[in-house]
């Protein structure tokens, strides 16, 4: 029984791996933004403190506001993390020269 497998199957296997990686990258991009309108939503189910007599634990708006931002700055830090990963699939997969091109050894970015 051969277990290491012929070349034909570990070039599949290796495209099989890519377009698994290329799809959850393409989830991620589409999941997102649904993410952060529904984090940035949130604080409008809150109760404000202090409208209503029966509302005595109410959310002040500084900390709604606090967390709004909070929110976002974190849905920043995601995109630069998620450019990240796509940069370094994109390099790792297609030789990291433009177009799919190697990029000969020693060669420096001006």
């Amino acid at each position: 029984m051969n277990r290491g497998g012929s070349a034909e199957d570990q070039a599949g296997t290796r495209a099989e791996r890519q377009t698994y990686r290329r799809r959850r990258l393409m989830d991620i991009a589409r999941l997102l933004p649904v993410l952060g309108v529904l984090l940035l939503a949130l604080p409008l189910l809150w109760p404000e403190a202090g409208t209503h007599p029966a509302a005595r634990s109410g959310v002040p708006m500084s900390t709604a506001i606090i967390y709004v931002f909070a929110v976002w700055t974190a849905l920043i830090g995601a995109c630069f993390a998620f450019s990240l990963a796509v940069q370094k699939w994109a390099d790792h997969w297609t030789g990291g020269g433009p177009d799919g091109a190697e990029m000969p050894d020693g060669a420096e970015d001006s």
